[in-house]
């Protein structure tokens, strides 16, 4: 399953879209809504979600490259590509932070 279709599903499992939205712009925001318009059934976990969203882009690829257009909004500036050893990504602080 296409890791991107996972982390959809799994926002809307988990409700995280409301406050990840307020974070990061309308772009969540919006893509939770459109698939929500679309995904009308009652989905009952992650994986059925998914599976959902997945028909849904074989069966509308226009509606596959709005979503993953904005999942790129989303995760822009939020990403990593190479090998390391440690990532740590942090959204918000309010504090000094020190690592060693």
């Amino acid at each position: 399953m296409d890791p991107m279709i996972l982390a959809i599903a799994s926002a809307l499992g988990t409700g995280m879209a409301t406050g990840a939205g307020e974070r990061a712009g309308t772009a969540l925001a919006t893509l939770i809504g459109r698939v929500r318009q679309r995904l009308t059934g009652a989905q009952q976990s992650t994986e059925e979600t998914a599976a959902a969203l997945h028909e849904e882009f074989v069966r509308d690829p226009a509606f596959a490259e709005e979503i993953r257009a904005l999942w790129q909004q989303v995760n822009q500036g939020n990403s990593f590509t190479g090998t390391a050893k440690n990532v740590l990504q942090i959204q918000e602080s309010n504090g000094p932070i020190t690592l060693t």
